[in-house]
Order: structure tokens, then C-alpha cells, then sequence
């Protein structure tokens, strides 16, 4: 994570609003560059506090698929989403450090995309400091209301 860290988180989230301030400057310079269905994803829904479903990866076809159930923007009803990455060059699934852990992801804190000139990256921050990142070329995405 180059934003939302796993220390800035475990402080409290000091300077929150600077942080997320840094992040959007960010994206507002590279949003042209990054896939129009992920510019979509970040602008009008969240995946926070999503809980991860399913990871499912095709290394022959270069895909990845991502299954969470998580909030709509405002937190008021659960929304399914499937999120599908095109030309997978790299995917990594970090799991806590600690030697004995009480849940290996737990829902998902943090989320951020970077614009790597060739290839997008996003990664993810979970709350028990597991982490995904996968690197990709394409970028789609579902979602779905889910009644309680």
C-alpha cells in the first residue's frame, strides 16, 4: 500500500483527511490513464469493509476474478461485487505476519490503484494486515443488491 498503510491504519488513521486528500490529488492526475470501469468503481461505490467471497485466477487466460459482499457508497444496504481483471501480470495474496491469527482476511479496510505507466495496479488492505495486489491490463465490475 503507498496511501492507506498498514502503520497509518494501525495509528489510528492519523491525518485522515490528508491522506485521502494525497490519494485523490493522485487520481485526479491519472484517471485518464487508469480503466473508465474502475474510475467508475472508485467514484460511485466503496468496497469497505467488503468481506472477500472468492479469489479465483486463470494463469492461462491472464485473469482474476474477485467475489466480495460489501456496502453500497452510503452503508446502507449490502451490495454483492464481482470485480474482473484483464491481463493479470502479477497477483499477490499477503497474509498476516503474527504466527497465530483469529481470521486470515477479515473485511477489507482499505483500498487504493495506482497507474504504473504500463500496467494498473490495486491493492487492498484488509483488517487483519492481509493484502492482495494484482497488476492488470483490463478492468470490469458487478454488482448486485443483496437483501439482508
Amino acid at each position: 500500500m503507498k496511501f492507506f498503510t498498514q502503520a497509518w491504519w494501525a495509528a489510528g488513521c492519523e491525518n485522515a483527511d490528508e491522506v485521502f486528500q494525497r490519494y485523490e490529488s493522485y487520481l485526479c492526475g491519472v484517471r485518464e490513464h487508469l480503466p473508465p470501469a474502475l474510475v467508475a468503481l472508485e467514484a460511485e461505490y466503496t468496497l469497505h469493509d467488503a468481506e472477500l467471497k472468492r479469489l479465483q485466477v486463470d494463469a492461462c487466460e491472464q485473469s482474476a476474478v474477485l467475489v466480495l459482499d460489501g456496502w453500497n457508497r452510503e452503508l446502507q444496504y449490502q451490495v454483492r461485487y464481482v470485480l474482473r481483471f484483464a491481463g493479470v501480470r502479477h497477483l499477490e495474496q499477503r497474509l498476516p505476519e503474527q504466527e497465530f491469527v483469529e481470521q486470515e482476511l477479515g473485511d477489507l479496510g482499505y483500498w487504493e490503484c495506482e497507474w504504473l505507466g504500463s500496467a494498473t495496479e490495486i491493492r487492498m488492505l484488509f483488517v487483519s494486515s492481509a493484502s492482495i495486489t494484482i497488476r492488470f491490463d483490463g478492468f470490469s465490475f458487478e454488482h448486485e443488491r443483496r437483501s439482508l
